[in-house]
């Protein structure tokens, strides 16, 4: 940790300079980093949904697909993508420049399918990317990042800057186990953020209250952690079947216990008093402390 801050600090003292980072006096945009342990759980999907739900709330919100080089939201959204993060690097493409409308108004960056040359940001690339990102912050209400599931460093360097991390775990136990730590990971970096979690592909609410009981567990033991415990959703054949229609179904079957449950997960993300954290810190003047090791995060 000691040679990745000197190395970062080494960075940021090169092309600051030359960007003008601006830190900004109060923030708008709420950061939410939604991640797993591992593949297959669902995580996507549930990350497009509540996007749609806080925008039918009246929200803006844009999706930053973080799963660089094997991104799928497109999928999910039937959306046809022009342009994804790396246009950014090898086109000179601004943020803005390389967004897309997705179903409902919301917005869409791609992380990009099937790229190799910017599978890890770094240098100069994650340096301009800090600076595109935090040009959302005062347009969106919502910025929704899609991380890549496990723990890698791209990972860890996405959900470190979250003002929620919602992790997506599934009944499986190596789903649990992953989970666990994937957060263990985060916690020991220095994540100061709320960390909240869904059930997803549950059998039976008793199910699902008996995985949280294990992770809440294990993380007030070990890492003396909270975990808020958001909701869980049942397996169903209508979350399947809007995938292959490649409609979220929230869109597809609006009046579904599943799409009322992700719209009950939305409304918990709206409150009036938002944390201090979030009030004032930029997104790289929290780059800066997460990562340089410079200024007092609980200030």
């Amino acid at each position: 940790m000691a040679d990745q801050a000197e190395k970062l600090r080494k960075i940021m003292g090169k092309y600051s300079k030359k960007e003008n980072i601006n830190e900004s006096k109060a923030r708008k945009a709420k950061f939410i980093g939604v991640t797993s342990g591992k593949g297959g759980v669902g995580k996507t999907n549930f990350t497009v949904n509540l996007a749609i739900s806080l925008r039918k709330l009246g929200y803006k919100v844009v999706i930053v697909d973080g799963d660089l080089g094997l991104a799928n939201v497109d999928l999910i959204t039937g959306t046809c993508l022009e342009y994804n993060i790396s246009d950014i690097f090898l086109q000179g493409k601004s943020i803005f420049d390389i967004m897309t409308e997705g179903p409902d108004g919301i917005k869409i960056i791609s992380g990009g399918s099937g790229i190799t040359e910017f599978h890890l940001l770094n240098g100069e690339n994650l340096n301009r990317f800090i600076n595109e990102i935090e040009k959302l912050e005062n347009y969106f209400d919502f910025i929704i990042m899609d991380t890549g599931a496990g723990i890698s460093e791209n990972v860890i360097k996405f959900l470190l800057l979250a003002d929620d991390l919602v992790l997506l775990i599934t009944p499986d136990p190596t789903s649990l186990m992953d989970g666990y730590a994937l957060l263990k990971t985060v916690v020991l970096y220095g994540y100061i953020g709320d960390i909240k979690t869904v059930i997803n592909m549950a059998g039976s609410k008793g199910e699902a209250e008996e995985v949280y009981n294990k992770l809440n567990g294990v993380s007030n033991r070990f890492l003396n952690r909270d975990v808020e415990f958001l909701d869980y959703l049942n397996k169903s054949s209508i979350v399947a079947n809007a995938v292959k229609k490649q409609r979220p179904f929230v869109l597809d079957k609006p009046n579904s216990s599943v799409s009322k449950k992700i719209n009950n997960i939305a409304l918990k993300f709206i409150d009036t008093e938002k944390s201090k954290f979030l009030k004032t810190k930029s997104f790289s003047k929290r780059f800066k402390e997460f990562f340089l090791g410079e200024g007092d995060l609980n200030k």
